[in-house]
């Protein structure tokens, strides 16, 4: 009976009432007289509150008899009001009920429909049945169940219909349609549009450095015909802007500041005057008047660079160049050291360590220090070990003489003024320290691409009195720092894409980048994703299955199943890819910089333990995957090509999020240009021999995707490098913490850019080791008799301790008790 009190609430609610109408409703049981088609009769009395014109029950009588004169099962009705349904005595079981909602719809309707026809018959609201009277229950069934009948009928037709229609397109449609329907709903082109927001500035004009002169040579320098000669066989002969303004005062031995744009020659600025100084000592040096110059770089490929070069131009058999560098054999060095080194080029680091526990270095006759790339030795952190180490320096050269210090006592002031006088005319007419081997004056030079408020502490330090040279006009006489110069031959643009579009946009450069481009630098947040990165591309873009245009599953290429066998692959990069970063040890990265210069083409994917005067002639393109950490960072990658007035390009990948810094680039009197990466696309869909670029760009991202998630190494790595990522992202300086926001980004995307599957979670649980990536096991494990062998060797096995204790005398020998044989009886 729950389906006649919902049928009565619907009636309610769309016929209205008035006080004194008596209506005649016929129902009819689902749950309890369905089969026995028994109907019942009811007579309602209805009365309407005045007040709020609701309706209540005011009389209800019950007919229980039928045509045929059998008693019909009595059941009580509740009131209108409470919500409660009975059938006699017992409550419905949920079953019942079940079966009974089941039905309810399509009968409401049925009734609903009878009623507004009924209404608008009569409109008096005299007493009306509708329906079919008690008398006449078979015809009244049979049009109720026909009404019924026909609906579902019609319903069922409409339904089939659709699927008919549906499956037919299916069948009709051609494959691209489908296929493009689906690429529509993929996750990785599935994000939401957003604006690029940022607008250049076409008219903005950067701050240019002229690189060379205008008519100074080598030539016209007083330097010796045979440095001369060899600058000509490397192939420098027009003097840069800053060695024509900097060489001739090094050369009179004074105190030297130089600021200069990167890969304007600021090396052979103080290697030609050093050089050209010991070269005139008369009698020539000897290994044991020991060092007699010091140069302070930051890094270890600088050093060995700087080591190439002197090598080159020097000529000098008697003068004998050395370096140190962390990660070398310190046994070798303290041998290179105690038979005699001239001229030293070393990281601040092993420096300092070889003074103060060597006791062959000795550094009495260092008369002048250089401090090349001075903003990064700062931004290092070797700021405490330079002010140490020209401390030793100057202990040295200062000596103890009781004698000079009575003399000056007992001089009067007069005396005293005079020979202040004289000292200083002999030290305006002193030439350069280098030259005399007795002079106790030292000579400090230090350089930088930028001029910083570290520098100008640093340098006030360092030394007394000195000249400032800035290579460019325009900033000569009133430098701003927040001016960054960079070399006008370089084309500077940027690249916005979304997240999840990182990887394969930065493959897709890759490609068509090789084809205009011999040397490239993909400069890389963290050492992590360098080596993750390495091992892809080497492995899976480098390479790729011959008949990738072939493979396809529905609408997009798959690649999976073929890594392995190198039968069917071939070379799609005719390129060397190499890796560089601080965590390699000092042997490879000699290699790997070493290799990287030599080759014709090659990738180098570094960190910025690179970013700073490494010298590599050739390089013409820079890409830099991650934004800088600091502002002067950016100066210092795109410094790595475009040297010595040579043409490159720079790249940098921004987000939607990160667009902010183009504007703040912009302040520096830095103007870059937009890039659109759909130009390199195209690329990519050549390669991966699809039309349609996004489907060449799925293809290639389900292939990284598969050769992750099939490799456990790779995927570890991957892992890694994506927790790395996030440790760097947190590690930007003040100024640029607002644009590269660590709250602002999508962790899920980020994920999916190192192309994983997990979860962020996930990805850090993995690295911490609370999770390993396992295949799904095959069997149940409730049926499972072995375990899991992995499982074994990762736990340590527990060593059995034996007990001595309980089995040994306070007698005893300690020696092992042998027992023993049995003799044999023979028989």
């Amino acid at each position: 009976m729950g389906c006649c009190k919902k049928i009565f609430m619907h009636c309610l609610d769309d016929i209205k009432y008035n006080s004194g109408v008596i209506a005649s409703f016929v129902c009819k049981s689902v749950v309890a007289e369905n089969l026995l088609g028994d109907m019942t009769s009811f007579d309602v009395t209805w009365g309407s509150k005045p007040a709020t014109g609701k309706a209540f029950v005011r009389k209800r009588k019950k007919t229980e008899s039928l045509d045929d004169g059998t008693p019909k099962k009595s059941f009580k009705l509740s009131d209108a009001k409470s919500g409660k349904q009975g059938l006699g005595n017992k409550t419905k079981s949920n079953k019942d009920k079940f079966e009974t909602e089941k039905h309810i719809p399509g009968k409401i309707n049925l009734v609903r429909k009878e009623i507004k026809t009924a209404e608008s018959e009569n409109t008096k609201g005299a007493k009306k049945s509708f329906g079919m009277k008690p008398s006449g229950t078979e015809s009244k069934k049979t049009f109720i169940d026909s009404n019924l009948n026909e609906n579902v009928s019609q319903t069922l037709i409409k339904r089939k219909q659709k699927k008919d229609k549906q499956a037919a397109k299916l069948n009709t449609a051609e494959p691209e349609q489908i296929t493009s329907k689906k690429n529509e709903s993929h996750s990785l082109f599935n994000v939401f549009h957003k604006n690029v927001r940022v607008k250049t500035n076409p008219r903005g004009k950067s701050v240019v450095e002229q690189v060379f002169s205008d008519s100074q040579k080598f030539g016209d320098l007083e330097i010796h015909k045979y440095i001369m000669s060899n600058l000509a066989k490397i192939g420098f002969t027009t003097l840069t802007n800053v060695q024509e303004k900097s060489i001739p005062v090094v050369l009179k031995g004074d105190n030297v500041l130089i600021r200069s744009q990167t890969g304007s020659g600021k090396t052979l600025a103080y290697a030609v005057p050093i050089l050209d100084a010991l070269q005139s000592i008369t009698p020539r040096l000897q290994r044991s008047d020991g060092v007699q110059a010091i140069i302070i770089v930051p890094t270890r490929e600088l050093a060995m660079q700087t080591h190439e070069l002197f090598g080159k131009i020097n000529t000098f058999q008697w003068i004998v160049v050395g370096h140190l560098c962390g990660g070398e054999n310190r046994n070798t060095e303290k041998n290179r050291l105690r038979k005699g080194v001239h001229i030293l080029i070393a990281t601040p680091g092993r420096l300092l360590d070889h003074m103060l526990h060597t006791n062959a270095f000795k550094t009495d006759n260092v008369r002048c220090l250089v401090l090349d790339e001075a903003d990064q030795l700062l931004d290092m952190g070797f700021k405490k070990d330079i002010m140490r180490i020209v401390q030793e320096i100057d202990s040295k050269h200062t000596s103890y003489n009781p004698m000079n210090l009575l003399k000056s006592s007992h001089k009067k002031f007069g005396e005293e003024t005079e020979n202040i006088e004289d000292e200083t005319e002999i030290a305006s007419t002193e030439t350069q320290p280098l030259r005399d081997p007795k002079s106790k004056k030292r000579q400090t030079i230090l350089l930088s691409a930028t001029l910083t408020k570290g520098i100008a502490e640093l340098a006030d330090f360092t030394m007394k009195g000195h000249t400032y040279i800035d290579a460019s006009d325009e900033f000569t006489s009133n430098f701003s720092h927040d001016v960054m110069i960079i070399p006008n031959t370089v084309q500077q643009k940027f690249v916005i894409t979304h997240v999840k579009h990182r990887l394969f946009t930065l493959s897709a450069m890759l490609l068509s980048l090789t084809k205009k481009c011999s040397k490239m630098f993909v400069f890389m947040g963290t050492s992590a994703m360098v080596d993750f990165h390495y091992e892809l591309f080497t492995n899976f873009l480098a390479k790729m299955p011959v008949n990738r245009g072939k493979m396809k599953s529905g609408d997009v290429l798959v690649l999976e199943g073929m890594e392995d066998e190198s039968d069917d692959e071939e070379e799609i990069l005719d390129v060397e890819f190499f890796k560089l970063h601080g965590s390699m040890e000092h042997s490879a990265r000699k290699e790997v910089f070493k290799g990287f210069r030599e080759v014709k083409k090659g990738i180098l994917l570094c960190t910025d333990v690179v970013a700073r005067g490494i010298d590599v002639p050739t390089a013409d393109c820079i890409v830099q995957y991650n934004g800088p950490l600091k502002i002067e960072d950016y100066l210092h990658r795109v410094g790595r090509t475009g040297r010595a007035g040579k043409s490159g390009f720079s790249y940098i990948f921004l987000t939607h999020e990160e667009q902010d810094f183009v504007a703040m680039m912009e302040e520096h009197k830095v103007y870059l240009k937009q890039e659109d990466a759909d130009s390199h696309l195209t690329e990519l869909s050549v390669v991966m021999e699809e039309e349609d670029t996004q489907k060449a760009a799925i293809a290639l991202q389900k292939h990284y995707e598969n050769a992750i998630s099939n490799s456990k190494d790779l995927h570890k790595m991957a892992c890694v490098a994506y927790c790395s990522w996030s440790r760097f992202y947190n590690t930007f300086s003040s100024k640029l913490r607002k644009i590269f926001d660590f709250k602002q980004v999508n962790l899920g995307h980020y994920v999916t850019s190192f192309g994983l599957k997990e979860t962020p979670t996930h990805v850090a649980k993995i690295v911490r080791g609370q999770v390993a990536k396992t295949e799904p096991q095959k069997l149940n494990r409730k049926l499972a008799t072995h375990e899991d062998e992995e499982k074994k060797q990762r736990q340590p096995q527990k060593k059995k301790v034996k007990s001595v204790s309980l089995s040994t005398s306070e007698f005893s020998s300690g020696l092992p008790f042998k027992k023993k044989r049995k003799k044999k009886l023979d028989i």
